[in-house]
């Protein structure tokens, strides 16, 4: 069952628009990330569904009930849409105690006194704070205020929650240890949730399906896997990862194969996105598919070792070769020298710069 609808929603500030048709879905129990570069509308994407923006096209819908309708020109307030949100600065009331702070939405909506104790202490017990109740934000550590404005969004039990940034501000163990939990919580609870990150890490972690934006409109949409994995352009295949981007001319295009060349060398790779025979292409690839191999051999080429990074379970590795330079990892150090460098066709994405 389909939770959320938005259908080709278009919005504008000015002149400039942000949203250009933007359409997505998210199914009951689903984590749906919305990623992208700055100023690509997934902020923007998120506060419209809010009720916090207003589109001048399109229709946003839960469960069957349009929130917004460019058509019909419906366009609800915040207040009537029913939705939990958890902004990137937590917005919690520094005079009002954890229990004050996640009790309002229930008292701004008329909840009885003795209702609003049993909600607010099942909300607060199911993500682990409980004891809490009686503190101020202040007395709180990050991670704690964070799972306090999150126990805000659930007290009502919303049919969808959205999330802008919910872990940004947390230093990089939090981060991790919070990814766990909270998808661990929306998924026990039964939520949908709409997610809008920066980091690709997260979004992978935490989501069932990633909503790649370039320019206010959907560049991929996804599950995880497809987006690493099997990119449809060269921007996707550049977003997700950290990748070597190689740049050349397009050779010997024919259906999903090409060959990219960069002066003397070949490199053959799999088309990625529209490219041309004979016109400017790049090649990406990630750095862990990157091979070390024994010998000279089919795309591989010899480089020399230029430097090496230790980054505790492995080593990163920089080779060159003339005007080419690419990262890769290896287990082990290196010896200094010349290397023979393998670029697995399978991995190796050819597309228009």
């Amino acid at each position: 069952m389909t939770d959320l609808i938005v259908d080709n929603l278009k919005l504008r500030y000015g002149s400039n628009d942000i949203l250009r048709g933007v359409s997505l879905s998210v199914e009951k129990g689903q984590i749906v990330a919305l990623l992208g570069p700055s100023g690509s509308g997934k902020t923007t994407l998120l506060r419209a569904v809010a009720g916090l923006e207003t589109p001048f096209e399109g229709r946003i819908a839960i469960a069957g009930k349009a929130l917004f309708d460019g058509a019909a020109r419906t366009n609800l307030p915040p207040e009537q849409r029913g939705l939990g949100l958890v902004f990137q600065s937590y917005a919690l009331w520094p005079h009002k105690t954890v229990f004050d702070n996640v009790a309002y939405p229930l008292r701004l909506r008329g909840v009885s006194g003795s209702e609003v104790e049993k909600r607010v202490a099942k909300a607060l017990d199911s993500i682990g704070i409980g004891h809490l109740g009686a503190r101020f934000p202040h007395e709180l550590s990050g991670g704690q205020q964070q799972r306090v404005a999150l126990a805000r969004a659930l007290v009502y039990e919303p049919p969808v929650i959205l999330l802008d940034e919910p872990l940004s501000n947390l230093d990089a163990k939090l981060r991790e240890e919070a990814r766990v939990w909270l998808r661990r919580l929306i998924t026990e609870l039964g939520l949908s949730a709409l997610c809008v990150t920066h980091d690709q890490v997260e979004a992978m972690a935490l989501a069932d399906r990633i909503l790649l934006l370039n320019g206010g409109v959907v560049e991929q949409q996804g599950t995880p896997e497809d987006l690493y994995d099997r990119p449809k352009s060269t921007f996707v295949a550049e977003f997700m990862g950290t990748n070597n981007r190689l740049l050349g001319v397009a050779t010997q295009v024919a259906a999903d194969r090409a060959v990219l060349s960069i002066g003397e060398e070949r490199l053959e790779g799999l088309s990625c996105g529209p490219v041309s025979e004979g016109r400017e292409a790049c090649g990406i690839i990630r750095l862990e598919k990157i091979r070390l191999a024994p010998g000279p051999g089919h795309n591989r080429l010899a480089m020399t070792r230029l430097a090496e990074m230790y980054l505790g379970d492995r080593y990163e590795v920089v080779f060159q070769r003339g005007p080419l330079t690419v990262r890769t990892f290896s287990p082990t150090r290196l010896e200094g020298g010349e290397h023979w460098v393998e670029f697995p066709p399978e991995a190796f994405w050819i597309g228009s710069r």
